[in-house]
């Protein structure tokens, strides 16, 4: 199994499912082997590259936490975008709900389901797990508890951005060493940046202040584009290979790629 690569952020609306489906078919474009893990209930990067209602996958991510006999292979789902996709819907929430409080499968059913699939020869360069907009949950924990890194989504025009972002980090830390993960902040990306506004040259600077070298210098522009891909359940480079908002989460996925060897490089 390749690297696996966390997207979360408490807060919704701030692009983390976006950067998520966008992320991987840049990442896929470029010949990279990808597997999405759609950890967020609303199902919204299961409907974007499944490419219909995700009520209609068979089997979701809640069912291969709550199912110790299920495989993972069953639960993969080939997209139109050669990207594989393990799906969520809302049923997921009662699920992974249901399972015992105790149960191991709320910290390392989704680290020991990735890693079963590697043993069933079924490898990817990259996996990207979209997070539900959470600070603790069993979903969440997972998420954690499986990656070897996250990636922090911040929108870039909000002046409450940075509002509760420590707290998410100590909660992730938190985490990680009742987990006994590894997982390590591999960057804030910024998105729905508008650099003509004050408000998003404020919000810059205090991001940058704030993370310092580990906020990415690809910064995602805010672009009509990625609002019609939205809108319309698609990638942004799918439905406009031209358009600012492709270049951007190509030039972020290149980005995170040098990132992550320049960090196994100095480990």
């Amino acid at each position: 199994m390749g690297r696996i690569i966390a997207f979360a952020n408490y807060k919704g609306g701030v692009g983390k499912t976006t950067s998520v489906v966008n992320t991987a078919y840049a990442l896929s474009a470029n010949g990279h082997k990808v597997l999405v893990v759609d950890l967020d209930p609303q199902g919204n990067a299961s409907l974007t590259l499944g490419r219909y209602n995700p009520f209609e996958q068979e089997y979701t991510v809640g069912n291969l936490l709550a199912d110790k006999e299920l495989s993972p292979d069953k639960c993969l789902v080939q997209t139109p975008y050669e990207i594989d996709l393990i799906p969520a819907n809302l049923d997921t929430y009662a699920l992974v709900a249901a399972l015992p409080p105790n149960s191991a499968k709320r910290i390392y059913g989704l680290k020991n389901k990735l890693a079963e699939l590697s043993r069933q020869g079924i490898d990817h360069d990259y996996v990207l797990i979209d997070c539900p907009p959470q600070i603790e949950g069993a979903l969440i924990t997972n998420a954690i508890a499986a990656a070897d890194y996250y990636v922090l989504p911040i929108e870039g025009e909000s002046v409450y951005a940075l509002q509760g972002v420590g707290h998410l980090m100590q909660a992730i830390e938190a985490i990680r060493e009742d987990s006994g993960s590894t997982i390590k902040l591999l960057g804030a990306l910024v998105t729905m940046f508008d650099m003509r506004t004050t408000a998003g040259k404020t919000v810059m600077q205090a991001i940058t202040k704030y993370f310092k070298d580990t906020a990415f210098k690809t910064v995602i522009r805010r672009n009509t584009t990625i609002n019609k891909a939205n809108l319309s359940n698609r990638c942004v480079c799918d439905l406009d290979p031209k358009s600012f908002g492709c270049a951007d989460y190509r030039s972020f996925a290149e980005e995170m790629v040098q990132r992550i060897g320049q960090v196994q490089d100095s480990s």
